[in-house]
């Protein structure tokens, strides 16, 4: 099968949309397909990467870490539509989306889109429910959508949201996967004994993880603020932070203002190849985001044994069950309860731990590229048995 993947983001931005197209496309050719990647560059120059086509893009006004492409028509557009891809999957609603358009157009290949994100949620983040945010969101919706055959989403919650902008198109729930090789990877006690020194975290401490871009909608400072009650009864706990983000400096300062400096470390940006080890140091994985879709991190998190804590959010379903892999809080007291609770029975953090690492198998790359794939074969065959009907008339 000849699989195109389109996305904004990818080698030159690390996020979860850039994390599951890589996934996608290593997956899909492990089993043989034919799959090629259509993405912008960063900066204004075109290049290609093996399979990998980069557009030249420019910055996007007041969101500086994002690009867009302004081209419309280049010898790389040329060379993909006559390629002729079966399935043209597109992973955002921005100018690579339209680039895809056409060739999808040109070619009659069926097109997949994949909701990843409620942007008009993240823009108008105090104002999300505001009529004209919601009416606007609706239209531009559907002019993003226009020409797609179907719409995948990571979650029910995702399905839920995008039902409320009352698209026609149909829609699946096919959860997000990650390559778990990469993270049920050991890290022995010397490399966390090395570690903690890197990272100035004391030999006796247990460690509470975060790896989140650190912004605002993600309300880390939620667990800064509730880890002081923690550690009234817990002194030797500590909270690393990996990530990095326009919020950092406010986190930092805050944690200052609360007296947390020596009991929280910000370990800024860790390579994709390297998260493991932040999380493999960890007893447990904290979020206090209701933003996410499905979180990577809640994955990661379980394929590396940790139990989870989150506040509660239906992107949580299916991912972490409350008194089986960890905890789900919707109060301090709830936080803080839960969480020592945890802390102080190490044959429940075990068999929470364990709990985590059985369920992570259900997010395995093997299990969301063959769904996906099965998702492609049955476009295909509807649009063949199309074509034999047109022609029969």
């Amino acid at each position: 099968m000849k699989i195109l993947l389109v996305t904004d983001a990818y080698t030159h931005l690390t996020n979860g949309v850039a994390v599951v197209v890589a996934t996608l496309y290593n997956t899909f050719r492990a089993k043989g397909h034919d799959v090629r990647v259509l993405t912008v560059s960063g900066d204004r120059s075109a290049h290609r990467d093996g399979d990998v086509f980069y557009m030249p893009s420019i910055k996007v006004p007041l969101y500086p870490d994002l690009r867009m492409s302004l081209v419309h028509r280049h010898p790389f557009l040329t060379e993909l539509k006559e390629w002729k891809p079966d399935i043209v999957h597109i992973h955002s609603e921005a100018s690579a989306s339209r680039m895809a358009k056409s060739i999808a157009k040109a070619t009659g290949a069926r097109i997949v889109m994949t909701w990843h994100t409620d942007y008009a949620k993240f823009a108008f983040h105090n104002h999300y429910s505001a009529g004209i945010v919601r009416f606007s969101a609706k239209n531009l919706m559907k002019a993003a959508y226009h020409g797609t055959s179907i719409i995948t989403v990571p979650s029910y919650k995702a399905k839920r949201l995008l039902d409320s902008y009352g698209l026609k198109h149909p829609n699946v729930v096919i959860p997000n996967g990650i390559i778990l090789g990469r993270f049920q990877k050991p890290l022995n006690d010397d490399e966390k004994v090395k570690l903690r020194e890197q990272y100035h975290i004391p030999q006796d401490s247990k460690v509470l993880v975060i790896v989140s871009r650190l912004s605002t909608e993600k309300n880390i400072s939620e667990i800064i603020e509730f880890f002081p009650s923690l550690l009234k009864e817990e002194p030797k706990l500590h909270l690393l932070i990996a990530g990095i983000g326009p919020d950092k400096r406010h986190l930092e300062q805050f944690s200052e203002q609360l007296g947390l400096s020596e009991k929280v470390t910000f370990v800024g940006f860790v390579p994709p190849e390297e998260t493991y080890r932040c999380y493999k140091l960890g007893t447990a994985f904290f979020s206090a985001s209701t933003f996410e879709m499905h979180s990577l991190t809640y994955l990661e998190a379980m394929a590396c044994g940790l139990p989870l804590i989150c506040r509660d959010d239906p992107c949580l379903e299916g991912v972490l069950t409350d008194g089986f892999n960890g905890y789900i809080y919707q109060t301090k007291e709830e936080f803080v309860t839960k969480t020592l609770r945890l802390l102080q029975d190490e044959a429940l953090c075990q068999e929470m731990s364990e709990h985590s690492l059985a369920r992570s198998a259900n997010f395995s790359e093997e299990a969301f590229a063959d769904k996906m794939l099965a998702l492609y074969r049955q476009l295909i065959s509807l649009n063949d048995t199309k074509k034999k009907a047109k022609k029969s008339q």
